[in-house]
């Protein structure tokens, strides 16, 4: 999950033809809690595939897949285009309604601190209470 994962933010850091210091860092945080080493965070960094089946990932893989694609989107303060096609797109893979991601957008935290499990869950519960409406 976590290369498919990884391959998929790598796609978006790359939308506005630069992958930052930040993003890269917001990555290899990531890979790391994930237990991937930094050769296989910067292998799937460097070599994102296009075609990502994310059909197999659980609730909870999909939201943190949607929350870490929203952040990385946000990191550096620039939002392009490009970016905001892809996590459309890979929020409607992944059944998440436009409606949904907008609702959330506002509280995905920009820092790259991952230890804050409570504010994550707290969206968590926010975005299925959205989607069960």
């Amino acid at each position: 999950m976590f290369t498919k994962q990884l391959k998929v933010l790598a796609i978006l850091a790359n939308a506005d033809g630069e992958v930052n210091d930040m993003e890269i860092q917001l990555m290899e945080k990531i890979g790391k809690a994930n237990g991937m080493s930094l050769d296989e965070i910067h292998e799937a960094i460097e070599s994102p595939d296009k075609e990502i089946d994310l059909d197999d990932l659980n609730e909870d893989d999909k939201f943190d897949l949607l929350h870490d694609v929203i952040q990385l989107m946000k990191i550096d303060s620039k939002i392009y285009n490009e970016e905001i096609l892809y996590c459309q797109n890979i929020a409607a893979k992944l059944g998440f309604p436009l409606e949904a991601v907008m609702e959330i957008y506002p509280h995905v935290n920009t820092r790259i601190n991952l230890s804050v499990p409570r504010e994550k869950e707290a969206l968590k519960k926010k975005l299925y209470e959205i989607l069960n409406r």
